[in-house]
């Protein structure tokens, strides 16, 4: 018989969140999802990682059977939360963290508070603190009468600002201040694994446009390799953001050799 997905709700704080293990061994590996993103959205990148070592993912605070938490939010809050929900679930550290997107963001600043316990990071098409610096300076300001050019300067000028605009009503500038803090992993494992293809039709927007965005991102990507002096990049050329739909064989296999490398490391 097939092995379910074990589910918890852990007590932290007279809040209880919801967490899924699954697997035996070490180093245990953690899952954070992306803006909005529930659990349910990694159960099959779970269960194969499953087979080689003990994995955790969880849904946030207010997405998922997870219970609400004060608002807005900020990447401190999650890491928080996370910390706690581990040390209560007893799942013993150091880990590998896999990040996805927003993720990203939460995995970062865990290990820059909680070095010790990170052994590993695993970065998979994730965010960047200046992304909407970036963008706005090749976003036209004046969209004028092109609905979809309008609408993406709303969502990097207005929505982005915005924490009741967001499914988790996160404060995403505050999160871009506190990025601004983790910028040395020194030489800690690290793979980033980044998207090969761009996320929007080109065909809808000015001619060029979509194409200058994705060269910044590539370039905020490579910049995320650089905060290790162990890094390596990995392109998903059959993906868009949503890696874990497009190519979720990748991700297990990189989270898998990131867990091999951290057993030879420590001998585990």
């Amino acid at each position: 018989m097939e092995e379910k997905n074990q589910l918890t709700l852990v007590a932290i704080g007279g809040r209880r969140l919801a967490m899924k293990t699954r697997g035996v061994g070490a180093p245990a590996v953690v899952l954070e999802m992306g803006l909005g993103g529930t659990a349910s959205t990694y159960d099959a990148i779970a269960r194969q990682i499953a087979t080689f070592t003990r994995v955790v993912w969880y849904d946030r605070a207010g997405l998922g059977q997870s219970d609400p938490a004060p608002t807005p939010r900020t990447i401190q809050d999650i890491v928080l939360d996370l910390h706690a929900l581990l040390q209560k679930a007893d799942i013993s550290a150091p880990y590998v963290l896999a990040g996805h997107s927003m993720g990203g963001e939460v995995v970062r600043l865990y290990r820059e508070q909680y070095p010790k316990e990170v052994a590993a990071l695993v970065l998979i098409d994730a965010s960047h603190e200046d992304q909407r610096d970036r963008y706005l300076t090749v976003i036209p300001p004046q969209p004028n009468k092109l609905p979809h050019l309008a609408h993406l300067r709303h969502i990097w000028e207005v929505r982005w600002v915005n924490p009741n605009q967001n499914e988790e009503k996160i404060d995403n500038l505050a999160n871009s201040t506190l990025l601004r803090t983790c910028q040395n992993l020194d030489d800690l494992p690290l793979a980033v694994i980044s998207r090969g293809r761009s996320v929007r039709d080109p065909a809808n927007y000015p001619p060029g446009l979509i194409e200058e965005m994705e060269q910044i991102w590539r370039q905020m990507q490579r910049e995320l390799t650089q905060l290790s002096s162990q890094s390596r990049h990995i392109i998903a050329s059959k993906s868009g953001h949503l890696i874990n739909e497009d190519e979720p064989e990748l991700i297990v296999e990189v989270i898998q050799q990131m867990v091999r490398q951290v057993r030879e490391q420590m001998k585990l």
